[in-house]
């Protein structure tokens, strides 16, 4: 018996943390794409408007989030307004069931991004002194060359984002 109690502990080490590595791995294959918005307002739970909405599209669209990004470096409240839509985009798109696409494009000076910006007039938002401009404009385009622009995505008008993305992609799914 003697031996016994020394022996459990040295085996009994290895087998809880075999034990805890499946359970954590179990838990990562049977929760993948589980979300759970804790958020006092729920801003990461899409309407069950938005979510109509985005179950009836019935070709691909892709969105383009244009977003200065180094140029906003410096503006860390409009970074966590930039990081707050990417996730509401980003949960869209999840929720879309493949029929949105995001990409984020960094839109540099001088770059063929900064063109095709231009040319979908978005608007160049001036940074103080610095001679820094500010991108931050949404483009969504369907698959028959319709196309829809939010020339600049505005802090001021956070409380309508989920309805102007809503209003964006609906425009498109016609």
């Amino acid at each position: 018996m003697k031996r016994w109690a020394r022996i459990a502990p040295v085996v009994a080490l290895p087998l809880l943390a075999l034990a805890f590595v499946a359970l954590v791995a179990l838990s990562a294959y049977l929760l993948r794409g589980a979300r759970l918005d804790l958020t006092q307002h729920h801003q990461y739970t899409l309407s069950p408007g938005t979510l109509r909405i985005l179950e009836r599209i019935p070709e691909p669209i892709k969105l383009e989030l244009f977003y200065s990004e180094k140029s906003a470096q410096e503006q860390p409240q409009f970074r966590i307004f930039a990081q707050r839509v990417i996730e509401l985009l980003e949960e869209a798109v999840a929720k879309s069931h493949g029929k949105l696409t995001l990409q984020v494009v960094d839109p540099e000076p001088f770059s063929d991004a900064e063109d095709r910006a231009t040319n979908h007039g978005l608007q160049r938002v001036p940074l103080g002194n610095s001679g820094d401009v500010l991108y931050f404009g949404l483009v969504g385009s369907n698959s028959t060359d319709g196309e829809a622009v939010m020339p600049f995505i505005q802090p001021a008008k956070e409380a309508f984002l989920e309805y102007d993305i809503a209003k964006l992609v609906s425009t498109l799914s016609v």
